[in-house]
């Protein structure tokens, strides 16, 4: 189309070549040649130019063009792969949806054993002393979390870091270990595998300063207090 002197046509087809392919720098240059051209163009008509001189500017045009033309990729560029594995924001809504979904379960499967006869009242109010501070506890740190983030994002959204899938599984596996444990416990004792409600209080406390003490730097390390002047 340059040859045949249709530069305009030919400006715009290369503009939109150049978009599509993303390349942005032969696209800007394009604009740049599509502003000359029209400046040219406005000399020739109010005949203030040489028309020798619009000549060579068409012509300075068409070669600039030309090369644009000659300087576009085939394809465009590659794109990166997506990101694998989950902001820490989407892992920390993971870790609060499991953990008190885990502990739900574990109130529940007590409160069934004490509703089979496994635990006597005082068994079961006492266990619950045991196990609700732990996770109102977390609960609270998890909401504070919660309202430090209640805004709306405002400016562009940036890149944030992944969370690698061995960590995310490794999290996932504490707090299910945590309380299938904990299951584990409350079953033994129900089904009277533990004698005395004192050896039971002591397998909590255990399996508190075991896995437990995991599931507390987990929490600790996802939503860390702020310190407040």
């Amino acid at each position: 189309m340059i040859a045949k002197g249709k530069l305009e046509d030919a400006l715009s087809r290369l503009g939109a070549a150049a978009q599509s392919l993303s390349a942005h720098e032969a696209a800007d240059a394009v604009t740049v040649l599509e502003a000359r051209l029209a400046d040219n163009r406005q000399k020739a008509i109010l005949d203030t130019h040489d028309p020798d001189e619009i000549s060579r500017e068409r012509n300075s045009i068409s070669v600039a063009a030309l090369q644009i033309l000659k300087k576009l990729p085939d394809e465009p560029p590659a794109q990166a792969p997506p990101a694998k594995g989950l902001t820490e924001q989407s892992m920390k809504a993971h870790i609060m949806a499991l953990t008190f979904v885990v502990k739900g379960g574990v109130l529940l499967w007590l409160f069934n054993h004490w509703q089979s006869g496994g635990f006597s009242e005082d068994q079961f109010y006492g266990t619950l002393t045991l196990l609700i501070p732990v996770l109102a506890a977390y609960g609270a740190v998890m909401f504070q979390d919660f309202l430090d983030h209640r805004h709306h994002q405002l400016s562009a959204p940036q890149a944030h870091p992944r969370i690698r899938r061995s960590v995310q599984w490794t999290i996932y596996g504490v707090i299910l270990g945590y309380g299938l444990a904990l299951c584990i416990a409350i079953g033994a004792k129900a089904q009277g595998s533990i004698a005395s409600y004192a050896g039971f209080s002591g397998l909590l406390a255990l399996i508190e300063s075991g896995l437990g003490i995991y599931l507390a730097r987990i929490v600790r390390t996802f939503f860390p207090e702020k310190n407040k002047d």
